[in-house]
């Protein structure tokens, strides 16, 4: 199922200069010079990006808009040359942050297809609430080393261009670290091949003609629901048991494909050791998660659900920790 088959269309970028034409005459001739030069930044970086698709060998079959096809170029290019895809067939899901393709593989990946995640350049992306979700979490860079030094930290806080950057970086790699330790746990999430500073490479799930579905938009048979459930919460204690919160969990990020499943969309995933708001965000997840399997008759007390988790698996590690 396709949710935004063209994520970036080319009045995007028209409607984007009309904004930033409209804020710049407001603003004090110095700043608007200033904005000036950063949309020329822009603009070259696109044309940069479609000049290097003129020049690769890497000629995508999903071409999209002018914007979306310079972006595809730009951040898949380097996974081409590292023998990881070598096509590009077709979006597959949209989103506020990211749109997910489908790939056709390298033959020496050993798979047919890979779901490639690319992240929204930041005019695009509304992170809405992102500190919420940063307490207590390392800043990793592409490679997953931390992020340290007073000039970075100093560049974070007063979020210039370098410090956003970081920011934008962290928050990748921050999913990808969780996807390889939880597939590595026996969770039921994508498999992670690889990672680029805007992109990951994952298990694609699902056929090329048809992506697996959203639970959200499945209806189950009787049968499998509560099995599916037992699952779905097991998983979830797993995550809990290997120090992750999913903190966006609903029937809106588990993919479901003939009764298999995974979970997905995990940048924003927090320590619960280390995140003063992890237990509330770790109820929110058991509660939607609760309200989607109640359309199949399971009655389940969310909030009691969620404290005995935490309980038996957080609070019972932290005494253990004090003794």
């Amino acid at each position: 199922m396709i949710d935004h088959p063209n994520e970036y269309p080319d009045e995007i970028g028209d409607e984007y200069a009309e904004r930033a034409a409209l804020r710049r005459r407001d603003m004090p001739p110095r700043a608007a010079r200033k904005q000036r030069g950063a949309e020329a930044g822009a603009a070259t970086a696109r044309r940069d990006a479609e000049t290097l698709g003129a020049d690769s060998q890497f000629n995508p079959t999903f071409r999209g808009s002018k914007f979306e096809r310079a972006w595809i170029l730009e951040y898949l290019s380097p996974f081409h040359e590292d023998k990881l895809i070598a096509d590009v067939l077709r979006p597959v899901k949209g989103g506020k942050e990211a749109t997910v393709y489908c790939c056709q593989a390298d033959p020496r990946v050993g798979v047919a297809l890979i779901a490639a995640k690319v992240y929204r350049p930041k005019i695009f992306r509304t992170l809405k609430n992102d500190s919420e979700y940063r307490k207590g979490r390392d800043v990793l860079d592409a490679q997953g080393n931390e992020v340290r030094g007073r000039r970075e930290a100093l560049a974070m806080k007063k979020k210039s261009h370098f410090g956003q950057a970081l920011l934008h970086t962290a928050w990748l790699s921050n999913e990808y670290q969780h996807l390889r330790m939880l597939h590595a746990a026996g969770v039921d999430v994508p498999k992670p091949i690889a990672q680029s500073d805007n992109a990951l490479l994952m298990e694609y799930f699902g056929t090329e003609p048809m992506p697996a579905p959203a639970l959200h938009h499945v209806t189950l048979a009787p049968r499998e629901a509560r099995p599916l459930f037992e699952r779905v919460m097991r998983d979830v204690e797993t995550m809990l048991q290997h120090g992750c919160v999913h903190a966006d969990l609903s029937a809106f990020n588990i993919l479901y494909w003939r009764g298999d499943i995974r979970i997905i969309d995990l940048p924003q995933a927090v320590n619960p050791y280390r995140n003063p708001n992890a237990f509330g965000l770790f109820a929110r997840d058991v509660a939607r998660v609760c309200q989607y399997f109640a359309r199949y008759e399971i009655d389940s007390d969310a909030a009691r659900l969620a404290r005995d988790l935490w309980t038996r698996t957080v609070q019972r590690d932290e005494s253990e920790v004090l003794l």
